[in-house]
């Protein structure tokens, strides 16, 4: 298993060792030295499922003290993940790291607390998966627009407009967060 730092340090990409024969393959996808070394404990395991290309889903986020750590990967499909800084403190505040995930390349991303996070599908029938060290706390969820000038995502769309719900249409900017 590889781990490495995207352009925020602290979001982990993690690529599992694949064993392949005439069968297919089979992969480790997280264990508990990996565990360790992120210092994540998986609280709940969550899917979500997109009919079409283009569906992007988020920013979201869950406000302190109930933030979120987040293991995400793609189970069938493409999705381009994203991850926004949003601690104050940090250098790297307002800034986001992605990556592609997909069922083909198997990798995940390690998101700790402190950040939004939000995906475009990018093939129809997209399955993934997000597990967090916390359960979900519906007072404390908020979305980030996913176009918010000041944070300025390169989301891979094309000539395509996202298929979006309205929670996630009517985010927040990052300049209106008051806290987290």
């Amino acid at each position: 298993m590889m781990i490495h730092s995207l352009a925020i340090p602290d979001i982990k990409l993690i690529t599992p060792d694949s064993f392949q024969d005439f069968r297919g393959s089979t992969s480790v996808l997280f264990d508990a030295e990996t565990a360790s070394e992120l210092n994540f404990k998986i609280a709940q395991v969550n899917q979500g499922y997109s009919i079409s290309s283009y569906t992007l889903r988020g920013l979201h986020y869950q406000a302190t003290p109930y933030a979120q750590a987040k293991l995400i990967s793609c189970l069938h499909g493409t999705i381009f993940n994203v991850a926004v800084d949003l601690r104050k403190t940090s250098p790297t505040f307002g800034k986001y790291a992605a990556e592609l995930l997909s069922a083909s390349n198997g990798k995940l991303m390690y998101i700790p607390k402190g950040f939004a996070h939000g995906y475009l599908t990018l093939e129809p029938d997209t399955l993934m998966q997000w597990c967090t060290d916390t359960d979900f706390f519906g007072p404390a969820a908020h979305c980030l627009k996913w176009n918010d000038p000041d944070v300025s995502i390169q989301w891979p769309l094309g000539n395509h407009c996202p298929i979006l719900s309205e929670k996630d249409e009517n985010g927040s900017y990052l300049r209106d967060l008051s806290k987290l």
